[in-house]
């Protein structure tokens, strides 16, 4: 129950599954509050620690690295997601 938290799939099953097993619902809830607190203050660090770590990367390569860097990872991202919905239109 902790772990589905974190897994997109297993969020939205999570619950269905604990019902379907029966498990009591002060050890579903338990579990399903703690994952969902960790989850978020999780992710919330994350963020935190990631905005933190931009100003050091801007500072010591430049902002213009930065930049470059993000428009080249935005672009294999576009092209990777294209690649994937021509392969899913084509049905292979």
């Amino acid at each position: 129950m902790f772990f589905g938290r974190f897994v997109v799939f297993t969020r939205a099953a999570v619950p269905l599954l604990a019902g379907i097993s029966r498990m009591p619902y002060r050890r579903f809830l338990a579990f399903n509050a703690l994952g969902g607190l960790v989850w978020g203050v999780g992710f919330v660090v994350l963020g935190f620690v990631a905005g933190n770590s931009y100003a050091a990367v801007a500072d010591a390569v430049g902002r213009t690295t930065a930049v470059v860097v993000g428009v080249i990872l935005l672009g294999i991202v576009l092209v990777w997601r294209s690649r994937v919905r021509r392969l899913r239109r084509t049905g292979a």
